[in-house]
């Protein structure tokens, strides 16, 4: 399983915080939002990671190393940053074929059931139910439960399920396969290359995606997600250390 982390965005919405470090290292609830996606996969025994790199990128690669010496970790630099299937295009040289990917943006901190991964016969892509879907990722699905199609942002949207930032690949050459095609061919989406458009690619070809419902959701893109998802994690860890206090969170 190759775990690749695109994380080459400036933080153009979290700044100033970002003019001196990555939008991934930027902390929440006491350790770098990119801290809390590792851990999360490493905790559970998965080692092999691709990071896509570019604002500040040697910062990353610079806290990866020496956080976390013993994973199998590569770099690849994303420039010039042409959106998020471009990113992952880019390792293409660090993913075999046949191998299984999944794709995590850096930005994003989710709980989702890790034995989801070793038994799955198809593709698929972690969504959540949301109120308001239009400044999502939306997903429609078929009769059959799998994806029909997927939209980047639509102003009328024909679901509530929006993508959260996950993607897991069956078989990385199918995905990659869709991405040369997007990029051989200059197909984009508001001047930039979507996964999601890769994804549809890999459907119109004949590929079965199915779709995973998530638990916990915490966008760290912006500064009001940002301090909500902050106060979240900290009540959680408060909760696990709540047998040693005395005291209690208002």
């Amino acid at each position: 399983m190759k775990i690749v982390i695109p994380v080459a965005g400036i933080g153009s919405k979290l700044r100033p915080h970002t003019h001196t470090q990555p939008k991934a290292l930027v902390p929440v609830a006491g350790k770098p939002i990119l801290a809390h996606i590792v851990d999360y996969y490493t905790q559970a025994g998965y080692d092999d990671f691709v990071f896509i790199i570019g604002y500040l990128g040697d910062k990353i690669e610079s806290y990866i190393t020496s956080k976390y010496p013993h994973l199998k970790s590569s770099f690849v630099i994303q420039e010039p940053r042409q959106g998020s299937g471009h990113a992952v295009w880019m390792a293409k040289k660090n993913v075999d074929a046949k191998d299984e990917m999944l794709i995590v943006l850096g930005d994003t901190i989710i709980d989702f059931d890790l034995d989801a991964l070793k038994s799955q016969q198809h593709s698929w892509v972690a969504v959540k139910k949301v109120d308001d879907p239009r400044q999502f990722g939306v997903v429609e699905l078929n009769d059959e439960g799998f994806v029909e199609k997927l939209s980047e942002k639509p102003i009328i949207p024909k679901s509530n399920l929006a993508l959260t930032g996950i993607y897991y690949i069956k078989t990385a050459g199918r995905l990659y396969n869709a991405l040369d095609h997007l990029i051989e061919n200059n197909l984009q989406t508001k001047d930039e290359y979507h996964l999601t458009d890769a994804i549809m690619k890999m459907i119109e070809d004949g590929e079965k995606v199915s779709t995973l419902q998530v638990g916990n959701w915490f966008d760290c893109g912006g500064k009001t997600n940002l301090l909500e998802t902050n106060a979240i994690l900290l009540k959680r860890l408060y909760e696990k250390q709540k047998p040693f206090t005395n005291f209690q969170i208002p």
